[in-house]
C-alpha cells in the first residue's frame, strides 16, 4: 500500500502532496538518525526537530487539531513507526505538554515492552 493510500487520503492530500510529504518525512527521519545520540535528547535539538516536523505538516494543511491523528496514522504504518518514536519524545523533551499525545505515547511504551 502506498503512503498516499495509507496516510494521504485520510488527510485529503493529493497524490503529489502525499509524495512531497513522504519525502519530507524521510528527510526528517534521516536528520534525526544522523544526529549524535547525546544531542538528540537535548531540549534545543528536540525543539528544532519538532519545529521542523510542524513546519512540514503545516505546509500540507495538517494543523494542531489533527496532528495527533496524523501521528497515530504514521505509527500504524510499519515504515514510519520509528519516526513517530522520534517525534513524540522530541515534543516532550522540548517542553511540550505531557497531555498531548499521551495515548500514543502509552501505546509506544507498551509496544517497547513486548
Amino acid at each position: 500500500m502506498s503512503f498516499s493510500e495509507e496516510v494521504g487520503q485520510f488527510f485529503a492530500l493529493t497524490e503529489t502532496q502525499s509524495v512531497q510529504l513522504e519525502a519530507g518525512l524521510v528527510v526528517l527521519e534521516q536528520a534525526f538518525q544522523q544526529a549524535e545520540s547525546d544531542v538528540v535528547n537535548t531540549p534545543a535539538f528536540a525543539g528544532r526537530f519538532y519545529q521542523k516536523f510542524q513546519q512540514l505538516i503545516t505546509a500540507f494543511g495538517i494543523d494542531e487539531n489533527n496532528v495527533e491523528a496524523f501521528l497515530d496514522h504514521l505509527y500504524g504504518t510499519e515504515r514510519y513507526r520509528q519516526l513517530v518514536t522520534y517525534i513524540v519524545p522530541s515534543y516532550y523533551n522540548a517542553g511540550g505538554d505531557r497531555q498531548v499525545f499521551e495515548e500514543l505515547y502509552q501505546e509506544m511504551l507498551s509496544d517497547e515492552q513486548i
